[in-house]
């Protein structure tokens, strides 16, 4: 036990009380700093640790683990550290959640109401992931596809781990929040000058943007289903196809970049 807490469970502590230190040295937020903030705050933190759990059980499914490992979290990471890379991917799932609901509940703290805190903090991570189709385009161009062509023209299989979690689940996800803001902007009547619901709205209400997103994201999936179901025998032209893919997401960032939508 002593590796997990030295080497993990101390470093995860330290996380939350970082995020206590910044709310107290920032005058906007220690005003704010009173008995329900803090009970909400805290509180929050219980769901982003599930999803943390969820993640590290997939993890452990991974490396030949069940799920009901997780109770056994310490003593596996005891045994797997320095020798598999395990325990520093679960060691980065929950220390990604405390940095995250110390992004959320600082939201909380400025504003100082808890309603209004949780709605601003939904909206900032709505916003952000619905921007998110763009960070899958960019991955496929910077990692996915050099990969994918030397696997191809070297007649090995694609990873389809990375195509299925990246262009297929998350990119879906990511789609599915731009939808729904989207549709919520569309029929909203807030406006979009007041605080992050405000900013939320805005970007929903930016026709042009959405469909530049919603065009990247087709073809995000599209390079994926490409490289998961792509024809043994034809290498060759599938490294073609997903060649003209990313040819024509690099046009749309291009025209975006020089605002020609």
């Amino acid at each position: 036990m002593r590796v997990f807490i030295r080497h993990y469970l101390i470093p995860w502590l330290l996380i939350p009380t970082f995020w206590f230190v910044l709310w107290t040295l920032s005058s906007q937020t220690r005003k704010n700093l009173n008995a329900m903030n803090l009970f909400v705050a805290f509180l929050l933190l219980f769901p982003f640790l599930l999803v943390a759990l969820h993640f590290v059980g997939k993890a452990l499914e991974r490396y030949s683990y069940s799920r009901k490992g997780i109770k056994r979290l310490p003593e596996i990471i005891e045994k797997t550290h320095g020798r598999l890379y395990l325990p520093k991917e679960v060691f980065n799932i929950v220390g990604d959640a405390l940095v995250f609901w110390g992004l959320f509940t600082s939201a909380l703290m400025m504003t100082g109401d808890p309603v209004k805190g949780i709605l601003n903090g939904i909206a900032i991570f709505a916003r952000i992931f619905a921007s998110f189709v763009l960070l899958v385009s960019m991955v496929i161009l910077v990692m996915g596809f050099p990969f994918s062509l030397y696997e191809l023209l070297k007649g090995k299989e694609l990873n389809r781990g990375f195509l299925i979690e990246l262009t297929i689940r998350q990119n879906l996800f990511y789609t599915a929040v731009l939808v729904a803001v989207r549709l919520i902007a569309l029929h909203s009547s807030y406006p979009s000058d007041s605080g992050p619901v405000g900013e939320l709205m805005a970007f929903g209400r930016k026709t042009e943007l959405v469909k530049f997103l919603l065009e990247l994201s087709g073809l995000n999936f599209l390079f994926g289903l490409i490289g998961l179901y792509h024809p043994k025998k034809s290498r060759k032209l599938t490294a073609l196809a997903l060649t003209l893919i990313l040819m024509a997401q690099i046009l749309l960032v291009w025209r975006v970049l020089t605002g020609k939508f």
